[in-house]
């Protein structure tokens, strides 16, 4: 059964993953250890389940990995940036690339990615200074397909370590690309929050 893509990747995506506001709290914190997570440390999001892009045709790769770093943790919001090329994602297609219907497709986060605390249980995830989640699909022998989205919502648990961030159906639309690429999409992914490297302890949002 596919479980459907995040940006792109997102991408998306994850991608995702370093802003969030407990359902339970409106001062949201993330901690390492008990210890409230300082401005500038470096964290890694890796995948739980299957990240999957939903709609004419799936693509479905095997893991998605999202690098980011904390850039504001003050105890009622935070938030973090995922620069260009920090949503990795692989599958068992040729190169390593992920897999769809038509064959080996290559998953690229065109976007760098900001992450932002709201005001309840969700997280939003943008392009960044107002622009849109970018990423695309390209697939082998048949061409890159484009899609974008002005935001990604997730949702998160609270008081668990590993944090885990969930993406779900969330639709990104084609700008770019030929006819066999779909009109649109729903992207799915869940991540697991970690300082630095899965060594480290796992975060936790409280």
């Amino acid at each position: 059964m596919y479980k459907k893509l995040t940006m792109a990747c997102m991408a998306v995506a994850a991608l995702a993953a370093f802003g969030i506001a407990p359902a339970a709290s409106a001062s949201p914190v993330l901690t390492n250890a008990g210890v409230a997570v300082p401005v500038g440390t470096s964290i890694l999001g890796t995948s739980t389940e299957t990240p999957a892009f939903t709609g004419a045709f799936n693509v479905t790769c095997s893991k998605a990995v999202l690098t980011g770093t904390v850039t504001k943790n003050s105890g009622t919001n935070i938030e973090g940036t995922v620069p260009v090329g920090g949503a990795v994602y692989v599958g068992t297609g040729t190169g390593g690339d992920c897999t769809s219907g038509l064959g080996s497709t290559k998953v690229t986060v065109n976007s760098e990615l900001c992450l932002a605390s709201s005001a309840s249980d969700t997280l939003s995830i943008t392009g960044c200074e107002g622009k849109s989640v970018v990423f695309t699909l390209e697939i082998t022998g048949t061409g890159p397909c484009k899609y974008s989205t002005a935001a990604v919502a997730g949702t998160f648990t609270t008081n668990t370590s590993p944090a885990t961030v969930k993406v779900t159906e969330q639709e990104a639309k084609k700008f770019e690309g030929g006819f066999f690429c779909p009109a649109s999409g729903k992207l799915d992914q869940d991540f697991d929050l970690y300082k630095n490297t899965v060594e480290e302890p796992g975060l936790t949002i409280s």
